[in-house]
């Protein structure tokens, strides 16, 4: 299992509506490649984690190369894993408005892998726990929405 992080900062002519359609569509194609992941917005950055097979992976990544709704696009990791993180999410989302515990939670992690994160492509442990604590939490979450 092939896995990669990027973040991107969002152009200021994205709009919040563009998101549903945008997710729609990833959900779509990532279903029929086989991709999971999560994809994380968070003060007009994005953050996604995106695994599957390395090809599958990789040939997406140049496609989010060249979307013209975010600039400034930085690889943080890729490496092999043993097993996907979001096994049951062709593409999990949040987008931190509301207020709960977990999604507060889920703010201090992103604050802290912003701020912690570097540009290595080497597998990291601590990019794994965040990703992991990530999916945990946003189960959370779902689970307290009525």
């Amino acid at each position: 299992m092939f896995c990669l992080v990027y973040r991107s900062v969002a152009l200021p002519s994205f709009k919040k509506n563009e998101l549903n359609e945008m997710l729609h569509k990833a959900r779509v194609n990532n279903s029929r490649d086989g991709i999971t992941g999560c994809l994380l917005f968070y003060e007009g950055e994005f953050i996604q984690y995106i695994e599957g097979t390395q090809l599958k992976v990789l040939n997406l990544f140049d496609k989010i190369n060249t979307d013209n709704r975010h600039e400034d696009i930085t690889l943080l990791a890729h490496g092999e894993r043993d097993s996907r993180e979001f096994n049951n999410w062709e593409m999990a989302y949040e987008d931190f408005f509301g207020d709960n515990d977990q999604i507060n939670y889920l703010r201090l992690l992103i604050d802290s892998f912003k701020e912690n994160a570097h540009s290595s492509i080497h597998p990291d442990p601590s990019a794994n726990a965040f990703w992991k604590a990530v999916r945990e939490n946003l189960e959370k979450t779902l689970k307290s929405q009525p």
